[in-house]
């Protein structure tokens, strides 16, 4: 029996639970962290969520990221890559976490890592979120707003 075009498919698992709406939210100059050490992957997400009104800031491995977190008190949101080269996105989560006033720093992991036990497994770790590559950045978007306004 074929789907009905108008039924309404569940989210697959894995799927991040950002909230519904009508269109991606737009922000005031806030503050984003893209840990990358991929410069056209950056360049594009930075690119679009520019164009939201994100000012983005860039390091290209953990210890770029922690530095910078640690100088940049502006800073609302990190989107971390999981795999990179020297300390991965688990090890750049956990050190985050212990950086005076950034454990509450919301923590989006955006990564080819794309399974619900690679979400899970980033989740446990300690990051608020799971976005995979490709990124859908009206998602991001979304996730970015329910977590920081």
């Amino acid at each position: 029996m074929a789907d009905h075009p108008d039924a309404r498919r569940a989210p697959a698992a894995g799927t991040p639970r950002a909230p519904a709406g009508p269109a991606p939210p737009a922000f005031d100059g806030q503050k984003v962290l893209i840990v990358d050490d991929d410069p056209r992957g950056v360049y594009a997400l930075g690119s679009a969520l520019a164009l939201r009104g994100l000012t983005v800031v860039h390091a290209a491995t953990g210890r770029e990221g922690i530095a910078v977190l640690r100088k940049d008190p502006g800073i609302r949101a990190v989107l971390l890559d999981i795999a990179m080269p020297d300390v991965d996105g688990y090890a750049t989560a956990a050190a985050i976490r212990g950086l005076d006033g950034c454990g509450g720093l919301p923590i989006i992991a955006v990564t080819f890592e794309a399974s619900a036990a690679d979400r899970a497994k980033c989740l446990a770790a300690g990051m608020d979120e799971h976005v995979p590559k490709p990124v859908d950045v009206e998602l991001l978007l979304r996730v970015l707003h329910a977590l920081i306004g």
